[in-house]
């Protein structure tokens, strides 16, 4: 069975994307993504968060995700942290 995330998660993932923020992401296993949320796409069957960087664009699982950062965003209320649980 595959992992799912809750719908209020699911809202701060689709929020950074329209907004092109600048973000930082925490996976469970401590590694870190930081650029702009650029799009939510479906590979495999499992919901990745793309995350374009310089010249390179992650793609990191949603439900591996353990935070998420809205940082050194021009537009003061889209700088947030968000924390979630292991599911």
């Amino acid at each position: 069975m595959t992992s799912r995330i809750t719908c209020d998660a699911h809202d701060y993932f689709e929020i950074a994307c329209m907004r092109r923020s600048q973000i930082l992401v925490t996976t469970y296993s401590s590694k870190t993504y930081q650029g702009i949320a650029f799009d939510i796409e479906v590979i495999e069957g499992e919901e990745m968060l793309l995350i374009k960087s310089a010249s390179t664009l992650h793609h990191v699982l949603l439900t591996d995700i353990k935070k998420l950062q809205g940082v050194g965003n021009k537009v003061v209320q889209h700088n947030f942290s968000q924390q979630w649980s292991q599911p």
